[in-house]
C-alpha cells in the first residue's frame, strides 16, 4: 500500500513539474524559412506583443484564419507580430507551403529551432497551439481558441490596425471593367510592390461587409469570376519588400446581369441583351422539376404573367431548369400551364445558372432594362423587395419600378366587360353583388381556372372568399359580363 501511494505521489509530483509554465519567456532567436532571423526580446522589447501558432504538419493549419489574424492586426508592422513554427517539416517544405497558399507570416521550421522552442512552452497551452507574449515578456495564461481570440486581443488592448506602416504606397487608378463573362481589374504599377492582393468587399446581413481576399497577383491586372447577383467593391492591395501593405481605394460594381443565349423547348432562341435592350424588364425563375419550393411559388409566377402583359409589355419572364430535359421542362409548362420560354439544362440552362452562380432553388433575378439586376433572392440590399409566395408583394414592387399592368388571361374573355358591382374590393371573407333574372356566376382566379359556379335569381349574391388564396379574381356572370376583385387577407 505505501508503495502504490509512493507512485501516485511520484506521478502527481511529475506531473506538477510537467505542467509548470515559466513566468517569463527566455530570449531566443528564430530563423524563418527565408532565412530572416527574428529575436523574441527584439520584438518585445519593440512594444510588440508576439503571437505563436505551433503546430506539426500544415494540415492541421487554417491559413484561411492565419492570413485573416495577421492583415487585421497590421503585417506584423503593428501591436502585433504572427509568427508559425512548425516542429515536423524542414525549410524547404514550409516554404513551398507559404507560397502555395499565399501565407506572409514568417514561418519557422526544424531548420530554423522551432522544436527547442516548442519544448521550452508545451506546457503553457491546455492544446498545444497558441502562445501569446505581452511585450513585458510575461506569457498571457488563459487558454486562446479560434472562437475567443478576437475577444482576448481586445480585453487587452490590442486594436486592428491597417499595414500602412512602411515604404509601401496605393495602387492607383483601379478600373473595373466587365466583360461578357468576367470582371477585369487594371490599376498602375507601384514600384515598391513584390505582389498585390485583390479583395472583394461584401455586403453580410449579419456582419455588415467582410472583405474576401480574391487571389495574389503579380501583374497589375487580373480576371475574376464576376457575380451577377451580388456585385461588389473591389480593392487592391499592394505588398512591399518591407512587409508593409497599402489599399487602393474602392471601386464598385453594382449587381449586374451577364448576357447569355440559351434555346427554349420549342427550339426557340432566347438572347437576354436582345431583350433588355428592347426596353424590357427581364424576369428569370430558376427551378427545376422536383423542387417542392420551386411548384409552391410557380402559380404565383405564372399568375404575375398573365396579369403583367404575356411578355408583350413591360416585362418578359424566362424560366431556367439547370438539371431537367427538354421532356421534363415541357411536363412542367404542362402542369403548371407556362406559356413563358422554358430553357432546360441541356440547352443553356446548366451554364446560364453556373454562370450567375446560382445555389439554391427556387430563385429569381429581375433585371431592369440597363441591365442592372435590381431583385435577387441574396442578401444585397436592393431597393425592390418581394416574394412570389405573397403576389401581392409582386405587385406592389412592380408598380414601384414602373412595371404596368396589361391583362392577358387565357379562359376570361374581358372585351365582354360591363358593369357589375362588386362590394368591398378588396375583400377578405366575402364579396357580394346584385344580379338581376336568373344568371349563371363564376368565379375564376388569375390564371383563368374555375374558382366556384352556382345559379342565382334576382338576389344579392354573396360569394365566401375567406379560403380563396391572396391575388386576383374575376367574376363572369352568364359567359358575358366580367369585373375582377382582389382577394386580402
Amino acid at each position: 500500500m505505501k508503495k502504490v501511494l509512493f507512485v501516485l505521489a511520484f506521478l502527481a509530483l511529475g506531473w506538477s513539474l510537467k505542467a509548470e509554465c515559466p513566468p517569463e519567456v527566455e530570449d531566443y532567436t528564430f530563423t524563418d524559412c527565408y532565412g530572416v532571423a527574428y529575436n523574441l526580446f527584439e520584438l518585445l522589447d519593440g512594444g510588440q506583443y508576439v503571437l505563436v501558432e505551433f503546430c506539426e504538419a500544415p494540415y492541421y493549419i487554417d491559413d484561411t484564419r492565419l492570413k485573416e489574424v495577421y492583415h487585421r492586426y497590421g503585417c506584423n508592422g503593428r501591436e502585433m507580430f504572427v509568427m508559425l513554427v512548425w516542429t515536423s517539416i524542414d525549410d524547404e517544405y514550409g516554404l513551398s507551403w507559404l507560397v502555395d497558399q499565399g501565407v506572409e507570416s514568417p514561418l519557422v521550421t526544424s531548420s530554423g529551432g522551432a522544436q527547442q522552442f516548442f519544448n521550452l512552452y508545451r506546457d503553457c497551452m491546455e492544446i498545444p497551439r497558441y502562445l501569446l507574449i505581452n511585450p513585458n515578456h510575461e506569457i498571457y495564461r488563459e487558454s486562446i481558441t479560434y472562437t475567443n481570440m478576437y475577444g482576448v486581443f481586445d480585453s487587452l488592448g490590442i486594436m486592428p490596425a491597417d499595414c500602412n506602416f512602411g515604404e509601401c504606397k496605393a495602387p492607383t487608378n483601379l478600373r473595373a471593367d466587365l466583360g461578357d463573362t468576367e470582371l477585369r481589374l487594371s490599376w498602375t504599377n507601384v514600384d515598391e510592390a513584390l505582389y498585390y492582393h485583390v479583395y472583394n468587399r461584401r455586403f453580410e446581413p449579419l456582419a455588415d461587409t467582410i472583405d474576401y481576399l480574391l487571389m495574389d497577383v503579380h501583374d497589375t491586372t487580373c480576371l475574376i469570376d464576376f457575380s451577377p447577383r451580388y456585385g461588389g467593391d473591389y480593392f487592391v492591395v499592394s505588398h512591399c519588400i518591407d512587409g508593409s501593405e497599402c489599399a487602393s481605394d474602392l471601386v464598385s460594381v453594382p449587381p449586374t446581369a451577364l448576357d447569355f443565349t440559351g434555346i427554349d423547348c420549342q427550339g426557340d432562341e432566347i438572347h437576354l441583351f436582345d431583350i433588355l435592350d428592347r426596353g424590357q424588364y427581364v424576369l428569370i425563375d430558376f427551378f427545376y422539376y422536383s423542387c417542392s419550393g420551386c411548384r409552391i411559388q410557380e402559380p404565383n409566377i405564372v399568375e404575375s404573367y398573365y396579369r403583367f402583359g404575356c411578355n408583350e409589355e413591360d416585362i418578359f419572364y424566362i424560366g431556367v431548369d439547370p438539371n431537367d430535359g427538354v421532356s421534363l421542362c415541357m411536363q412542367w409548362c404542362e402542369e403548371f400551364d407556362v406559356k413563358f420560354p422554358i430553357i432546360s439544362g441541356y440547352r443553356g440552362g446548366r451554364e446560364i445558372a453556373a454562370q450567375y452562380h446560382i445555389m439554391g432553388y427556387p430563385e429569381f433575378l429581375l433585371i431592369a432594362p440597363d441591365h442592372s439586376v435590381v431583385y435577387t433572392h441574396s442578401d444585397y440590399p436592393f431597393e425592390y423587395q418581394f416574394s412570389f409566395t405573397d403576389l401581392q408583394s409582386v405587385i406592389d414592387a412592380y408598380e414601384a419600378i414602373g412595371i404596368e399592368e396589361h391583362l392577358c388571361y387565357d379562359g376570361v374573355d374581358e372585351s365582354n366587360e360591363q358593369n357589375v358591382s362588386l362590394s368591398p374590393n378588396p375583400a377578405d371573407a366575402f364579396v357580394s353583388l346584385f344580379v338581376e333574372g336568373s344568371s349563371v356566376i363564376r368565379v375564376y382566379n388569375a390564371m383563368g381556372q374555375l374558382m366556384d359556379s352556382f345559379i342565382a335569381e334576382n338576389q344579392h349574391v354573396k360569394i365566401e372568399t375567406s379560403h380563396y388564396p391572396v391575388g386576383l379574381y374575376f367574376v363572369q356572370v352568364d359567359g358575358q359580363s366580367i369585373e375582377k376583385f382582389v382577394v386580402r387577407h
